[in-house]
């Protein structure tokens, strides 16, 4: 079997490459070559990119291009379904933003008659963090009734299905989709969320819901049996309102700000041993303040004075002061809403369609003007655009 992992060698930036990669690769084919030819003549012509060099390349296409490749031959569909090229398509995948309003239907237009339920298609609607335009993505007939997205992890998304009951685990890009039960239900204030585990690979939902005698319950559901079960909830005056802010899977647990401000400690739920657990803050919170994951690790991002936003950063049990953001104007109304290593995303308080990127290195703030959606009320969440599934965990 052929090893589908790079060798070391540079990571290609020039987009130019994919089209020079494309043009060989339909150049090795013909329209009237079986898929079985096609694997013959990716193997045997000499005029075809070293495999090393298409990997490499292909990296730079976008999940949803991969996955129209996928099927041009065995080849191409081993590599890109490979765990070294997946794992390495996430690492470097466009980041996006979506809303739990980010789907809708479309009517189809057709010269020809379409079937009743054949005359609208549903899509899914991304934003691009760093341009504002969005995009669409078509998803199978089969989740025509989504009722609201929940959550967002690693390119999937947890979404409520608004007829049959129940939810749905998916992948836009790929459009892989499994239905998965609904927690305890009859409850108003209730939560639900993602739980990853970076060294099995692995995914839980986590549905926490406040009783009726105002205790806060948990419930996990495993997506490998697709069946919940109960465990101890957090103590008693730990958690506020349990859909203040929505949670952060980071290092190997789930996190929670438990109030709206004046927070002195976050929450956490292990992913192993699904145990509730106080962490410290290093100063207390104000309403604006977040949680984000940034390169893996857990980040405290808060308003510490009218002008200065403070980025710390969980290691090792302690929180450390990454960085500081100075302006000269007002940024209290500055809302986190995601983090890489090399720049934090705000949304504007006032509900502005405004993203403002602040970049670390050059230590400037950069506003872009936000054409995501007519409800400024609405709420954004990250969403990574990748190949990866639910059913197949592996070491990362």
């Amino acid at each position: 079997m052929r090893d589908w992992s790079p060798r070391g060698k540079k990571r290609l930036k020039l987009a130019s490459v994919e089209t020079i990669a494309l043009e060989q690769l339909i150049q090795s084919t013909t329209s009237r070559e079986t898929k079985e030819e096609m694997d013959d003549n990716l193997e045997t012509k000499g005029n075809r990119l070293p495999d090393d060099l298409l990997f490499e390349v292909f990296l730079l296409l976008p999940a949803e291009t991969l996955c129209k490749l996928r099927c041009v031959c065995k080849s191409l569909l081993n590599m890109i379904n490979s765990l070294g090229f997946i794992e390495d398509h996430f690492r470097q995948s466009e980041r996006v933003l979506i809303t739990e309003n980010s789907f809708h239907k479309e009517n189809i237009r057709s010269p020809f008659p379409l079937p009743s339920d054949k005359k609208n298609e549903l899509y899914f609607h991304f934003w691009d963090i760093h341009s504002g335009e969005g995009h669409k993505v078509c998803m199978p007939d089969t989740l025509g009734n989504i009722k609201c997205i929940l959550a967002a992890c690693n390119g999937l998304v947890l979404a409520k299905i608004r007829r049959d009951g129940g939810l749905v685990v998916t992948n836009p890009s790929t459009r892989n989709h499994v239905r998965v039960p609904l927690g305890t239900i009859g409850f108003v204030q209730e939560c639900y969320a993602f739980m990853f585990s970076y060294f099995t690979g692995s995914y839980k939902v986590v549905h926490l819901f406040r009783d009726n005698s105002r205790n806060i319950r948990c419930e996990i559901l495993n997506l490998t049996t697709r069946s919940w079960h109960a465990v101890d909830g957090p103590k008693s005056g730990e958690f506020g309102l349990i859909t203040t802010h929505r949670s952060v899977s980071a290092i190997g647990a789930l996190y929670w700000l438990p109030q709206i401000d004046g927070c002195n400690h976050v929450v956490s739920l292990g992913f192993h041993d699904e145990k509730f657990l106080t962490v410290p803050l290093p100063i207390s919170s104000t309403k604006n303040d977040r949680l984000v994951e940034i390169g893996g690790s857990l980040s405290f991002i808060t308003h510490a004075t009218l002008n200065l936003i403070q980025v710390w950063i969980l290691k090792n049990g302690s929180w450390l002061k990454r960085y500081s953001i100075n302006r000269l104007y007002d940024i209290t109304g500055f809302i986190p809403l995601c983090a890489s290593t090399k720049e934090i995303f705000f949304q504007r308080e006032e509900g502005y369609p405004l993203i403002h990127i602040y970049h670390f290195e050059a230590e400037e703030m950069q506003e872009i003007n936000f054409k995501g959606t007519n409800r400024v009320g609405d709420l954004y969440m990250p969403h990574v655009k990748s190949l990866v599934s639910w059913d197949n965990p592996q070491l990362q």
